[in-house]
């Protein structure tokens, strides 16, 4: 038997990141307000000022950059 997915498929990125207090969501590189002091990084909705990250940069998921 072959399983065939019905309904509409999700259009969202996987690296989405959501606001627990607005719903604005975009990617984490996409909008969010990253603040960066010392060895600590903070991610910031833009639209209500929620905290949505908090954490220290060696336990921040690495980020690439672009060349």
């Amino acid at each position: 038997m072959n399983a065939v997915a019905s309904g509409p498929r999700s259009s969202r990125q996987k690296s989405v990141l959501f606001c627990t207090e607005c719903s604005f969501e975009n990617p984490v590189s996409e909008g969010w307000l990253v603040v960066s002091d010392g060895d600590e990084r903070t991610i910031v909705c833009p639209e209500c000022g929620h905290v949505a990250d908090h954490r220290t940069e060696r336990s921040a998921p690495a980020t690439k950059c672009a060349d």
